[in-house]
C-alpha cells in the first residue's frame, strides 16, 4: 500500500517542457557535440559521431545526424555492404542492462522489446483523399501496421516531394493555391506559402534541396519557393495549361512543359531564367530526363512525334516517331531507355536514347497510367486492372521486351477515380527488390517482393484513400564506401543509450549520452507526469482506479500554473490506436489529475494537452507506463 506523502516523494519527475519562440537549452546538461566513439574490435576499426546542423549539445526536436565509419582493423580499407543496426534507448531509473543484453533484446523484434528509436526501419507515407498525410510504420507487422501520426491539410494535395534529406514535405495544394511545408522529424505542419494566381499541382525540388520548383496549372507561372524562409522568392512566365517539369541531374536547368500554348520552356533553375522557348506542337504534357542522352524528351498527347530537346542550346530540337496518346514518360534507372504508356491502347513503347531508335511496343494492363522503377524491373499500374505489369529491365540491352502480369489488388482503380492525383502510387521497397503499392479504391498498401506471384502482404490505411505514396526510408544507409549515416530525432530529453551491432563480423557496442529538453526563455511551461510507484519502476495492474496526474509549472518563475480548466490527459496504448481521454481537476495547486483504469496490460502512453495554452496532444512530449495484469501482482 501507498499513502500520498510517501507517493509524491517517489514519482518520477518526467519534465516535458513546451512553449513558442526562441528555444534555448534547458539546465539538463546535454552533452556537447558531437559525441564519438572509436574502438577496435573483432578485426573492424570503427568511428561513430553524433552532430546536429542546429544544436552545440545534444538537441531535442531538431535533426540529428549519425555517422559510422567501418573499416579493416588492419589493412584500413573499408568495409563495404554491411548492414549495421542502431537503436535508441531512453534509460530509465531502476533498469541497467549490459550492451550485450540491450543488442539481444532489440534484435528479437518483439513488440514489448521495441526501442524508443529503431533506425533500422523504413516509414510509409501517404497523400490522402479526406486532406491529411499518414505516418504508418510497417514494422510492427504486416496486417496490423502502426499509424505513426496524422497530419492534417488546409487542403487535398495535387502532388508532393522530399526536401532536405526527407525531414521536409512538400505538398501543392491546387484548390488552396498554395504550398504545405510539412516537418517530418516531428510530423507537423509548419506552415503554408501562398503561391498566387492558378492551381499549383506538379513540382521538383532543387538539388540543394533548399528551394522548390512549383508550376501553376491553368496559368502561365513558374515560381520557386524558398523552403527555410517559406517564400516565394522567384517567378517566370512559361505559357498556359497544364504543366510538367523535370530537372536536369546537374541541377542548372528546368524543362517545363505548357499544354495550351503548344510550348516547351528551358529555365535556368537560379532565378529561373528563361533560356529557351520551343514551340511543340499537339498539346505537350509529358516530359522525362536522359542523364545519358543529356536531353530531355517531350511527348504530345495529340501528336504522333516525340521531341528530344538539348537544355543547353547547342543543338535543335529533335522529331522523332512516335505513337499519340502518351499517358506517363519515364527513364529507366540507367538513363538510356524511355519508357512510354499509351492509356487508351493499354501499351507500352520502349525507346533507346542512344539511338533514337524504337526497342518495341507490348501490351500492358488496361489503361495504364504510371510507371516506377525498382533496380530490375519497371512497374506499370492500370486505371482499370488488379494487376501490375512488370518490366524485366535486363532485357531491353538485348533489344527486347520481356514482361509479365502480377495480381496486386482487389478493387480496381477506376471505381475510386475522385481519388486519381498526379502523384506516384508505387514506391521502390528500400531493399531495392520489390514495391509498396498504394490503391485508393482499396483503401490499402500492397507489398510486393520480385519473384513472387502476389503481394507478400497488405497494410492498413485505416480506411483513408491515398492519392500518393513516398517511402520514408530512415535506416543506416551506405554514403560512401565504408561510410554509413542516418539522421534522426528525439521526443524528450533524458539519458540514452545507443545500441549498435554488426553481425557480420560479429561486433555489439554501445553509446551513453545526455539529450536536453528545449525551453522557452518567456512563456513555456514545464509539465510533470506523475503516477503511483513511478519512481520505483513498479507496474500498474490492469482493472484497478489509478489517478493519473500532471503537474504545471511556469518556467521562468518555477511557481505552479493554477486555474486550468481545459487540460486533459490521454492515455494511449502501444503500439495500436486504443486511447482513452479525460478532462483533469486541479487536485492541489498546479496539479491536475484524473482516474484512469487499465484494460489491458502491456505500454502505454501518457500524454496532456491544454488548448488555452497552445499545447495539443501533437505538440506535447510524453511519458511510458507499464500495466501488468493484475494476478500478477499478487503472485
Amino acid at each position: 500500500m501507498w499513502n500520498r506523502d510517501s507517493l509524491w516523494q517517489r514519482w518520477r519527475q518526467a519534465a516535458v517542457v513546451l512553449g513558442a519562440g526562441l528555444a534555448a537549452w534547458s539546465a539538463l546538461a546535454a552533452d556537447p557535440l558531437p559525441v564519438r566513439l572509436a574502438a577496435q574490435e573483432a578485426g573492424v576499426a570503427l568511428s561513430l559521431s553524433l552532430g546536429s546542423p542546429d544544436a552545440a549539445e545534444v538537441p531535442t526536436g531538431p535533426p540529428i545526424d549519425l555517422r559510422l565509419t567501418l573499416a579493416d582493423g588492419a589493412s584500413g580499407s573499408p568495409l563495404r555492404g554491411l548492414r549495421p543496426r542502431v537503436w535508441l534507448s531512453r534509460r530509465t531509473e531502476g533498469r541497467a542492462e549490459s550492451c550485450t543484453d540491450l543488442a539481444r533484446r532489440f534484435a528479437a523484434g518483439r513488440l514489448s522489446q521495441r526501442a524508443d528509436r529503431d533506425l533500422n526501419s523504413f516509414l510509409l507515407v501517404t497523400l490522402n483523399a479526406d486532406a491529411s498525410v499518414s505516418v504508418i510504420n510497417p514494422q510492427v507487422g504486416v496486417g496490423s501496421t502502426r499509424l505513426e501520426s496524422l497530419i492534417t491539410l488546409p487542403g487535398v494535395g495535387g502532388d508532393w516531394a522530399l526536401a532536405q534529406g526527407g525531414d521536409r514535405l512538400l505538398v501543392t495544394l491546387p484548390q488552396q493555391r498554395s504550398l504545405a511545408v510539412i516537418d517530418m522529424t516531428r510530423y507537423r505542419l509548419l506552415g503554408t506559402v501562398a503561391l498566387g494566381d492558378g492551381e499549383p499541382r506538379r513540382l521538383v525540388v532543387g538539388t540543394d534541396q533548399r528551394q522548390a520548383h512549383v508550376a501553376m496549372d491553368r496559368s502561365d507561372r513558374l515560381v520557386t519557393v524558398d523552403v527555410d524562409r517559406l517564400a516565394v522568392v522567384a517567378e517566370a512566365r512559361i505559357g498556359r495549361g497544364l504543366h510538367n517539369l523535370v530537372l536536369t541531374d546537374d541541377g542548372r536547368q528546368l524543362v517545363v512543359t505548357s499544354s495550351d500554348d503548344d510550348q516547351v520552356t528551358v529555365l535556368d533553375a537560379d532565378g529561373l531564367q528563361v533560356r529557351q522557348r520551343h514551340r511543340v506542337p499537339g498539346t505537350p504534357v509529358f516530359v522525362a530526363w536522359s542523364p545519358l542522352a543529356r536531353q530531355a524528351y517531350v511527348a504530345a498527347v495529340n501528336d504522333t512525334r516525340l521531341w528530344a530537346i538539348d537544355p543547353t542550346g547547342a543543338a535543335a530540337p529533335t522529331a522523332l516517331p512516335f505513337e499519340r496518346g502518351v499517358s506517363a514518360l519515364r527513364t529507366d534507372p540507367s538513363g538510356r531507355f524511355l519508357v512510354a504508356v499509351r492509356e487508351a491502347a493499354s501499351e507500352l513503347l520502349v525507346l533507346d536514347t542512344a539511338s533514337g531508335r524504337l526497342v518495341g511496343r507490348t501490351a500492358t494492363v488496361a489503361q495504364p497510367d504510371q510507371v516506377v522503377f525498382s533496380r530490375r524491373y519497371g512497374y506499370v499500374r492500370g486505371l482499370d486492372s488488379l494487376s501490375v505489369t512488370l518490366l524485366d529491365l535486363a532485357s531491353l540491352a538485348e533489344g527486347r521486351l520481356a514482361t509479365n502480369q502480377v495480381p496486386m489488388f482487389q478493387k480496381v482503380a477506376a471505381t475510386a477515380r475522385e481519388h486519381i492525383s498526379g502523384a506516384d502510387m508505387l514506391a521502390p521497397s528500400p531493399e531495392g527488390d520489390g514495391v509498396i503499392a498504394a490503391n485508393g479504391a482499396d483503401t490499402a498498401l500492397y507489398y510486393y517482393t520480385e519473384g513472387m506471384m502476389a503481394p507478400q502482404g497488405t497494410y492498413r490505411t485505416y480506411s483513408r484513400s491515398p492519392r500518393g505514396l513516398l517511402v520514408l526510408d530512415r535506416s543506416l544507409r551506405e554514403a560512401a564506401p565504408g561510410d554509413y549515416r542516418s539522421r534522426f530525432s528525439l521526443d524528450r530529453g533524458g539519458r540514452y543509450t545507443l545500441t549498435l551491432l554488426l553481425d557480420q563480423p560479429r561486433l555489439v557496442r554501445c553509446l551513453d549520452f545526455e539529450a536536453g529538453e528545449r525551453v522557452d526563455d518567456s512563456t513555456a511551461l514545464a509539465l510533470d507526469y506523475r503516477w503511483p510507484g513511478a519512481g520505483g519502476g513498479a507496474a500498474l495492474d490492469t482493472g484497478a482506479a489509478h489517478v493519473l496526474s500532471v503537474a504545471v509549472r511556469d518556467v521562468r518563475t518555477g511557481q505552479p500554473v493554477t486555474g486550468l480548466t481545459d487540460l486533459q490527459l490521454m492515455v494511449l496504448e502501444l503500439p495500436g490506436l486504443s486511447q482513452q481521454r479525460q478532462a483533469a481537476r486541479e487536485t492541489a495547486p498546479g496539479v491536475y489529475s484524473v482516474t484512469q483504469r487499465f484494460p489491458r496490460a502491456g505500454r502505454w502512453r501518457l500524454v496532456a494537452q491544454i488548448p488555452s495554452q497552445g499545447i495539443g496532444f501533437d505538440r506535447a512530449a510524453s511519458a511510458d507506463l507499464t500495466v501488468q495484469e493484475a494476478a500478477a501482482a499478487s503472485r
